[in-house]
């Protein structure tokens, strides 16, 4: 492509100027005079290509850019900094699966315990991982669906999550009580059409290993992100940790741990305690923000790449314009030393050479805007918290490319504003 490139830019122009006319080209001024300017339209209509080009690709690179900003200045509604997620797996355990929930909070015990560590709670699903359980529900008359997780009395505490109404989990939530649950506002909001939920019940519908069950509402939390923070807020219910159903029982156990301490540190910390106490349960650790940024990947990707290339457009544009109107005024300096001769002054030289780059600008900027209308209309799939005809992204691409502009074209007026006329005039 670069050989191309330079083989077309240059050949093109060298094809030109070999079929000139000798005689006419002799004539003394002759090329250089103002009524011959329409012979540079290619010239423009090249910066004016770059500039609507480049207009596009700085609308695309600020869409993204504040698309991902949008994404890592949301609050998911609950603790993200400080919270480390641990998976212990025990597959070659030979424990009772009757008292499987005894050695789950037992190891929820020694986790507490560990030095750093200032809560602890077991989760059946981590949020903002990118999935969840659900279930078909029936909320009296109402048929519906919602995202199940089971959790420990300390979950809402450990992610910062508060009790709007009614009560958190306790002790007393076991497999021989009443099974209870605690829902989020758009639970309540789908199902309860804005009635008081609590004591209201739900009843989820029978699935392999999960049975069907009567649940009593007893308290509500607000919306949190869950799955993922670009997702909807789905309805969602909590369930004590010890009211598992017993047939879904695994090998395993998820815990999110907050902590004064780096994730790194307090993993290897709780590492080392579970595996003297343990030595057959495997570890794993990681900080929550860090997989929040993982799930980011891709607008990340597409903020740094659409950055990088908006960035490059806007010099791109600088180099073309500083070029151009530099060739013009070169060409042009028998007319703009007649000027001055005239009396002229030097803002009106200026004013007259950044006048052209202004119209090229204009032209580039109209039409770049229009395109990248029509080319962002498919992103706003992936965009978060933006339309792709934001006005904003578009006014400040604009802003953008006429400092550009301006910085470009300054330097060749001022130029030319300090020609010397009767200079000019002698090399003509």
């Amino acid at each position: 492509m670069a050989i191309l490139t330079c083989a077309v830019f240059g050949t093109l122009p060298a094809f030109r100027a070999s079929k000139a006319d000798p005689i006419h080209a002799l004539k003394s001024g002759d090329g250089h005079a103002a009524g011959h300017r329409g012979r540079f339209s290619a010239q423009r209509l090249m910066v004016v290509t770059q500039v609507a080009v480049s207009m596009v690709l700085l609308v695309t690179a600020l869409l993204f850019v504040r698309s991902f900003r949008n994404l890592m200045a949301l609050d998911p509604g609950m603790r993200e900094e400080g919270i480390t997620v641990a998976f212990f797996g025990f597959p070659n355990s030979k424990i009772d699966p009757a008292h499987l929930e005894d050695f789950k909070r037992q190891l929820l015990n020694e986790v507490r315990a560990v030095l750093g560590v200032t809560n602890a709670a077991i989760t059946t699903m981590i949020p903002l991982t990118g999935g969840s359980w659900g279930h078909g529900v029936d909320v009296g008359p109402i048929e519906g669906s919602s995202r199940f997780t089971w959790v420990s009395p300390a979950y809402f505490q450990t992610m910062g999550v508060p009790i709007l109404s009614g009560r958190a989990f306790n002790d007393n939530d076991t497999q021989s009580s009443p099974r209870v649950a605690i829902v989020n506002q758009t639970f309540v909001r789908n199902y309860l059409n804005g009635q008081n939920p609590i004591g209201k019940t739900v009843r989820t519908k029978a699935e392999p290993r999960y049975p069907s069950t009567l649940f009593e509402i007893v308290g509500v939390i607000p919306d949190t992100k869950y799955n993922d923070l670009r997702g909807k807020t789905e309805s969602m219910a909590f369930v004590p940790a010890l009211q598992f159903p017993v047939e879904a029982e695994g090998p395993g156990a998820g815990m999110v741990i907050s902590s004064t301490l780096p994730s790194d540190v307090v993993g290897e910390d709780i590492k080392r305690a579970i595996a003297a106490a343990h030595p057959e349960i495997r570890t794993r650790f990681f900080e929550l923000q860090q997989i929040i940024r993982n799930n980011l990947l891709r607008e990340r990707l597409l903020a740094i790449l659409s950055g990088f290339f908006g960035i490059l457009a806007a010099v791109l544009v600088m180099v073309g314009l500083y070029g151009v109107v530099s060739y013009l005024v070169t060409r042009r300096r028998n007319e703009l030393g007649i000027r001055i001769a005239l009396g002229s002054t030097r803002r009106q030289i200026i004013s007259l050479v950044m006048r052209d780059a202004g119209r090229m600008l204009a032209i580039g900027t109209v039409v770049g805007a229009i395109v990248s209308l029509l080319a962002t209309r498919g992103a706003g799939s992936i965009l978060f918290g933006l339309k792709s005809w934001d006005p904003a992204s578009l006014g400040f691409a604009i802003a953008l490319l006429a400092i550009v502009a301006v910085v470009a074209s300054f330097l060749p007026a001022f130029r030319a504003a300090r020609l010397d006329p009767v200079e000019a005039l002698r090399r003509e």
